[in-house]
């Protein structure tokens, strides 16, 4: 049996997605495999623990009871990262940012090794392109409050995730579009997250990546 943990923010959450997110299609594909016609059985589990609104510090500081909770002691354990987006960001103001990229460095690298040692395999999932046009300012439906998620921020922090990732010997998983068509058509109306056919791509993506040890 492998279990797979999600840890992220509100892509892995699923935010912008009618049937959910990659983290639901994936569970899906992975019950049809298991439940549907000539199924596998119950081999599999699957639990994400997508917060919207997350970053960094809050994966880095609650990952590790996720797996004491949820771990069963002999099976394989797969992670799959996807977050740091919301240390890009800023908030209220456009140059009130949460994180500076020396931050986000330290961060990223802490949860990166301390994830890495606690599971049998790791994914990072990289940042997605925004229409700046609706994220450049961007307001909160739920808080009111609004954030500037602009591209060559999300650039900048990604260029050091990625750096971080091959520092560590960890599977960088990137865009498999240009930036110009995924935002035309991989984008939910707000700008910031996927939409339904992005989601899938996503998730596609990933199971590339992680059916080796299923």
């Amino acid at each position: 049996m492998t279990q797979i943990f999600i840890f992220g923010s509100s892509n892995s959450y699923g935010v912008g997605g009618t049937k959910g997110g990659w983290a639901d299609l994936l569970k899906q594909q992975l019950h049809t495999l298991m439940y549907g016609p000539n199924g596998i059985g119950e081999k599999h589990q699957l639990y994400n623990f997508g917060k919207p609104g997350a970053k960094a510090q809050f994966v880095k500081n609650n990952f590790q009871q996720q797996l004491d909770l949820y771990r069963n002691k002999g099976q394989k354990a797969v992670a799959v990262l996807s977050v740091g987006g919301n240390n890009a960001k800023a908030e209220t103001t456009p140059d009130n940012y949460v994180s500076t990229p020396e931050e986000y460095t330290n961060i990223m690298q802490d949860l990166v090794v301390a994830l890495k040692a606690s599971v049998d395999a790791l994914y990072v999932l990289g940042y997605r392109p925004y229409d700046e046009s609706k994220t450049s300012p961007k307001s909160n439906p739920l808080t009111g409050g609004q954030s500037h998620f602009r591209n060559d921020r999300r650039a900048q922090f990604q260029a050091i995730l990625e750096k971080i990732c091959a520092e560590q010997n960890v599977e960088f998983i990137g865009l498999t579009v240009s930036d110009e068509v995924w935002i035309r058509d991989y984008l939910f109306d707000d700008g910031l997250h996927p939409n339904d056919a992005g989601y899938q791509m996503i998730c596609d993506d990933i199971f590339k990546h992680i059916k080796e040890h299923l």
